[in-house]
């Protein structure tokens, strides 16, 4: 995977939690329970009748209008993107700088357009402007925690405001 797009101009995260986040991102402590997960993790395939790489890149646009019109989307860095493989991560934030992660990889649908695989879920309890908050995170990573449904309403706002249709198949 590449960075294409460099540091988003959204981003406005302290400096202590652009450093970690890659770390806490790449561990991913709050989501080694599968009971516990559920708790603060959204999943969901989509259908679209554009192609990969134009759903792909209708996703990254919706970036620019969901940073507007979403409260969810406010503070957001599009961590990468693989243009060959239709994928992206990226990183979100809330106002208390935990650290938020959106997967997604679209591929060719089963007879025409594409379908993807949707995940948004919370890495840890700490949030990353707490020093070594991915150490903390490990350790402490059976401690369930709610996330209000920031992931599954952040998913919806990125769906709705792509310019290409897509359906959500399987939540």
């Amino acid at each position: 995977m590449s960075n294409l797009h460099g540091p988003s101009p959204v981003m406005a995260c302290c400096f202590l939690s652009s450093l970690q986040a890659p770390v806490q991102a790449a561990i991913r402590p709050a989501m080694w329970l599968p009971g516990i997960r559920n708790l603060h993790s959204h999943k969901e395939t989509w259908q679209s009748e554009a192609t990969a790489p134009d759903s792909l890149k209708s996703l990254l646009s919706a970036l620019e209008k969901v940073k507007v019109d979403s409260p969810y989307w406010r503070k957001h860095k599009v961590n990468k993107v693989d243009e060959e493989r239709y994928r992206v991560q990226i990183f979100t934030y809330t106002r208390a700088e935990w650290l938020d992660v959106v997967d997604i990889e679209f591929r060719p649908g089963q007879t025409e357009g594409s379908e993807a695989e949707a995940a948004s879920f919370s890495s840890g309890l700490f949030p990353t402007l707490v020093p070594l908050c991915f150490v903390l995170n490990t350790v402490l990573f059976f401690v369930p925690f709610l996330d209000m449904d920031y992931n599954k309403k952040r998913l919806d706002a990125l769906r709705e405001a792509m310019d290409v249709p897509v359906s959500v198949f399987n939540q």
